[in-house]
């Protein structure tokens, strides 16, 4: 063993020790060695008598200060590196500096489904099927026998302390062997969630259904989505399959933050599961959201006509909700921000006086959109060509298809689809501030693009009462929502049109704002939608809060013209509706708006005045939940910009 490793492990460091036991090995094979190093060396967590094993965020506590990460590959607590050894922090710096490509965002989902019915044995038997001494066979080897050494650990650990021992069998087989009952695949499920610290749990109810025998294992599945929850992170999927397994499901996500449980609705989905979603909306839990099945199958089918239906048949909304088809994509998560707004105001101040007409300016301002979107997806795909070359993923690699076969690593086009994510924010801002440019400036000629532009900044209160009543998207007015949908065609069609002469296979706009909503709109001065300077952008693709003036069925139709089958990401619609007649009126408002087109609604149902009493009194609503911008969280948890944000929007009476 050379210095350098015997120096990381003198100090508790075995991932950093790996990377550097055969440094003239290739980055994959040291990545792996890392993860291999680091769960072997991993102690089992702490049992309370759950359910499953592990639970919680034990598994990840009193860990080294540099560990795996589902979206970075590592991730390094470099403060706590430095305590332990300055020359350790600073031959590691070096490393990072070389390897780590410090950008974006990365989703996604292992192929559970195919590891619980098949076991990880089976994969390394697939490994072993490549060429001798090749780096990526003895990587994935090393990781192997790596998790395999954590897993006999944790199940003697069970077997000691007197644990369960349906669960301590259940270890003993799984995630290596195939599950042989429901409990099994439910254990190897939370296994292997673990192991890949991702943050999606993919297709649920899919996954488990052959292995269902008539059992109701609800306190289970809520006990795997309380893991998800305690580790902050993000989705599940259920449906279009609909069975025993859904229903489990929707009932034990009540109540709860996480994960977002992502329905798919078909024409035909049961309307006992209606029901049991819109009891958990009305009792204050966000879940389910709702995700148009068929529209994301002849959207992605149009965008990748050679994409098998079996394959399309995959799809999870990881992350908040990023298009991935599961265990088979690397597809992105947040790779890039579009600041859309930031864009149109800096355009709109240098351009307006110059403009002759309203068409020309429209015009000017598309094309610099275009041009910035193309530039920024260059950016990404420099961001995906250095991490193929540097950033190895061997735990990505190692539960996606087709990259044991192809012998090539997850960022390198291993995966069977590899698409880049990003999303933009201020798309709405975007379209009301082009309507309210054209009905005062171009059309009755109320302000000279001077003037405007001097009240603008001045956030003159006259201008402000007139740009209020100019027209606006979100209120079926077919006319505004005609100029929206024309400048989001102009948006989507960049991302349609980029080529990559790399194993990129396409690049994707995802319309969900998460935070970002916030923190676009500090960049960004006072705009013609009737925004103040640093107010938050928009927080979906629904009507400017204080603008669905009427009513939730018009602000639908309004979404529904946006040409949302070209965005190929997932356009997210926050709907916020009062307990009113909700059992009667969420069916057909869901089905309604997918027929016209919509791809996903997520609703959050409350009232003005709980809202309001919320924003006053945080601390007498702590449990009270909200969509937020793709995703849910407590109230409490939010900024107080966000707050503000969320007590703004409509709430629609039904």
């Amino acid at each position: 063993m050379n210095d350098i490793a015997r120096l990381f492990y003198s100090i508790g460091e075995p991932y950093a020790a790996g990377v550097f036991e055969e440094p003239e090995r290739s980055y994959f094979y040291r990545h792996a060695l890392g993860h291999a190093r680091y769960f072997e060396a991993l102690s089992p967590t702490p049992y309370d008598g759950e359910t499953l094993y592990p639970c919680g965020r034990k598994f990840f506590e009193n860990t080294p200060a540099m560990m795996p990460h589902y979206a970075h590959t590592y991730v390094v607590d470099w403060p706590r590196l430095e305590a332990k050894s300055a020359e350790a922090a600073r031959i590691l710096k070096e490393f990072t500096d070389i390897s780590h490509y410090s950008f974006g965002w990365l989703h996604g989902a292992p192929n559970y489904k195919r590891i619980v019915k098949e076991g990880l044995n089976s994969y390394r038997t697939r490994v072993l099927a490549r060429p001798e001494g090749e780096d990526f066979r003895e990587g994935l080897l090393a990781l192997l026998d790596g998790m395999e050494s954590f897993v006999r650990r944790s199940a003697d650990y069970l077997e000691s302390i007197g644990a369960p021992a349906q669960l301590t069998a259940a270890v003993r087989r799984v995630p290596f062997a195939p599950a042989q009952t429901y409990y099994e695949g439910l254990v190897s499920w939370n296994l292997i969630f673990y192991f890949d610290g991702c943050d999606n749990l993919g297709y649920l109810d899919d996954g488990l259904a052959h292995l269902y025998a008539d059992e109701d294992l609800t306190e289970v599945i809520r006990q795997l989505f309380s893991n998800i929850d305690a580790m902050d992170y993000w989705s599940c999927t259920i449906g279009a399959k609909y069975n025993e397994i859904t229903r489990q499901a929707l009932r034990a996500i009540k109540g709860k933050r996480r994960p977002l449980l992502e329905l798919r609705v078909t024409e035909d989905m049961p309307q006992d599961l209606w029901d049991i979603a819109a009891e958990n909306l009305r009792d204050g839990t966000t879940h389910p959201s709702f995700y148009n099945d068929k529209g994301i199958h002849d959207m992605l089918k149009a965008r990748w006509p050679h994409i098998p239906d079996e394959d399309l048949a995959l799809f999870v909304g990881c992350g908040c909700t990023e298009t991935n088809l599961q265990g088979l994509s690397r597809s992105g998560g947040t790779d890039e921000n579009i600041p859309l707004l930031l864009i149109f105001e800096e355009y709109l101040h240098a351009n307006l006086a110059a403009a002759k007409d309203f068409d020309e300016f429209y015009e000017g301002f598309c094309r610099e959109t275009e041009r910035r979107i193309d530039a920024q997806l260059d950016l990404i795909t420099e961001y995906y060509e250095y991490n193929a070359r540097y950033l190895a993923h061997p735990m990505r690699t190692l539960f996606t298809d087709d990259c044991i076969e192809k012998g090539k690593d997850y960022h390198a086009g291993g995966a069977r689809y590899t698409w880049t994510q990003s999303s933009d924010s201020g798309l709405i801002n975007v379209a009301d501030s082009l309507l309210a440019v054209k009905e005062l400036v171009f059309d009755r000629k109320k302000y000279t693009p001077e003037d405007f532009l001097a009240k603008l900044s001045a956030e003159d209160p006259v201008l402000y009462r007139d740009l209020r009543s100019c027209p606006c998207f979100g209120v079926d007015n077919e006319q505004a929502d005609a100029l929206a949908a024309a400048y989001a065609e102009r948006v989507y069609m960049v991302y349609r049109n980029k080529k990559s002469n790399t194993f990129i296979d396409g690049y994707i706009l995802t319309e969900h704002q998460f935070l970002r909503y916030e923190s676009e709109g500090l960049r960004v001065g006072p705009t013609p939608d009737g925004r103040k300077a640093g107010d938050p952008t928009c927080d979906s693709i629904a009507a400017l809060r204080g603008k669905a003036c009427a009513g939730p069925t018009a602000m639908l139709c309004s979404a529904s013209r946006l040409p949302q089958h070209l965005a190929d990401g997932i356009s997210v619609l926050n709907l916020t509706l009062n307990k009113g007649n909700l059992d009667k009126a969420l069916r057909p408002l869901v089905e309604g708006y997918f027929a016209m087109g919509g791809i996903q609604v997520q609703v959050t149902v409350t009232s003005p005045e709980e809202l309001q009493d919320a924003l006053a009194n945080p601390d007498k609503h702590r449990d009270l939940i909200v969509r937020v911008g793709g995703y849910s969280d407590y109230f409490v948890n939010l900024s107080p910009a966000l707050r503000k944000a969320v007590v703004e929007r409509d709430v629609h009476a039904l």
